[in-house]
């Protein structure tokens, strides 16, 4: 006997366009009229919605809910906005799923979409994108979610509110700490996300199915220039798409009044969040996230499960870095598959709507083989903030659970703040910024002083970025003045 009061996911439905032209909110709607008709139960479920909750995205929409809630017939809906991050599709989801356990909510459209691609075109042929009317005043019933700005003034500075530009840091803060050479670790970052481009090939909603071999990700050519150094553009998430989709989540008592056949039900276990500290500048390491570890570890405590009981698993893929960042907090196999999509570059990366694919992903794997489980992260920011969800294809034993693991988070250790300017540091991690043309342009580093605390800074002296590029500075003597560093 299930409980009335469980959460179960009845529909998932996922679009592509590849026609200029596209506006988010048709993403948004189409997916979720997909989402309906994908539960068997669409004209029952239309008229009970009382929720349609969306992850922000880059568009000027200030409640799109209201809209796709009207489009899909469910004017009545309460709307829900997040704010900025990679982690927010699966904070929706949690939420959604804590307040259907507890009588508040009973059949909810989580969706999320970008049309970037379209954005970028209009730009390209110098016209302003044309987006749908909006009534003067429009705003969400309800913002979910902290949207404190993630990068400091002097983060902000040195480029470091550019993801690219953080994750490439991460990443040379991870070779330096496994004592690759250059060419090991790139082939070795190649590989990993050449698996990756395997599995977009064998995934129908991939928005690119063409596998691609590590040498072909690791070598600079005009169509894969170099971004930030390790990066060319094939290690980087592909956001030039118009792309999103959408979940429908009901109560069981709603599912099965609605008339959802069971075959269609998916039922989320559990789910947890949590931000590390907020500001980069106070992190202990660049290539580590102890909120990632908690936050997955707790998830799968929830749900009564470990690492060997889940055989579906998705890691927020951005970058190289994120992954394995991931996989060493919370010791997954580097050689176990880390996507179920092919990830943010190949299955593709729009923003901050990423995880409602491998979510709707999860939900047609664990129809077709219910015996499974799936576990779920989501990254927002600069390893900022992180979710994570379990979901199976059958009920959880105990249903379905969520907790935050942020006071855990928030008592671990941090840097200061530098209260003085300082001279003499050790360079702690660095990238090289190209620009289009793929020439060096500008190296950023984080330096650490003689108390601990980390500073930022720039360069765009020609010699210091070949020697940078030519092999592993990290732990360097340098000095800093004025924002501008040099190798001592």
């Amino acid at each position: 006997m299930i409980d009335p009061r469980t959460p179960v996911v009845v529909g998932a439905g996922q679009r592509n366009e590849r026609e200029y032209g596209t506006d988010p909110l048709d993403i948004m709607t189409g997916s979720t009229e997909d989402a309906l008709a994908d539960s068997g139960a669409a004209d029952h479920l239309r008229s009970r919605v009382d929720a349609v909750r969306v992850v922000w995205g880059v568009w000027p929409y200030r409640d799109p809910g209201r809209l796709v809630a009207a489009r899909i017939g469910s004017p009545a809906a309460r709307t829900t906005m997040t704010p900025v991050g990679g982690n927010q599709v699966y904070d929706l989801l949690n939420d959604s799923c804590a307040r259907i356990v507890a009588g508040e909510l009973d059949v909810v459209v989580v969706t999320a979409a970008e049309a970037m691609r379209t954005r970028r075109h209009d730009h390209r042929e110098g016209r302003r994108t044309q987006y749908h009317p909006e009534p003067e005043g429009a705003a969400p019933d309800e913002l979910l979610g902290d949207d404190t700005p993630m990068s400091l003034p002097a983060e902000e500075a040195a480029g470091m509110g550019v993801a690219v530009n953080f994750y490439a840091m991460a990443e040379t803060a991870i070779r330096h700490r496994t004592g690759e050479s250059i060419d090991e670790h790139l082939m070795r970052i190649a590989r990993l996300w050449a698996s990756a481009s395997e599995v977009a090939a064998a995934n129908p909603d991939a928005w690119t199915r063409d596998a691609v071999t590590a040498e072909d990700i690791a070598t600079v050519s005009p169509s894969n220039r170099m971004v930030a150094s390790p990066y060319a553009k094939l290690l980087t998430s592909n956001l030039n798409v118009d792309q999103g989709g959408a979940v429908i989540v009901c109560s069981a008592e709603a599912a099965e009044g609605a008339g959802v056949p069971r075959d269609r039900w998916v039922f989320p276990w559990s789910g947890t969040g949590a931000a590390d500290h907020w500001y980069t500048t106070h992190r202990w390491a660049f290539d580590e996230s102890p909120a990632m570890r908690l936050v997955g570890v707790r998830a799968l405590s929830l749900a009564g499960l470990d690492l060997d009981d889940v055989e579906l698993l998705d890691l927020y893929s951005c970058f190289p870095a994120a992954v394995q960042v991931a996989q060493r907090e919370m010791g997954i196999r580097a050689d176990r598959p880390f996507t179920l999509t092919g990830g943010l570059t190949f299955a593709a990366g729009p923003l901050n709507c990423y995880c409602i694919l491998p979510l709707t992903r999860a939900v047609r794997l664990l129809r077709a083989d219910p015996s499974q489980r799936a576990f779920l992260t989501g990254n927002g920011g600069w390893f900022t903030k992180h979710s994570a969800v379990v979901l199976g294809g059958e009920p959880s034993p105990s249903g379905y659970a969520s907790d935050t693991v942020q006071g855990e988070v928030d008592a671990l250790p941090s840097r200061p703040t530098p209260e003085h300017p300082a001279t003499d540091v050790t360079l702690e991690t660095y990238t090289v910024r190209y620009d289009r043309d793929g020439e060096p342009v500008q190296a950023i580093a984080a330096l650490l002083d003689r108390e601990g605390c980390r500073h930022w800074a720039t360069s765009d002296g020609a010699g210091l970025m070949a020697e940078l590029l030519a092999g592993d500075c990290c732990e360097r003597p340098a000095h800093l003045a004025g924002g501008r560093f040099e190798l001592s």
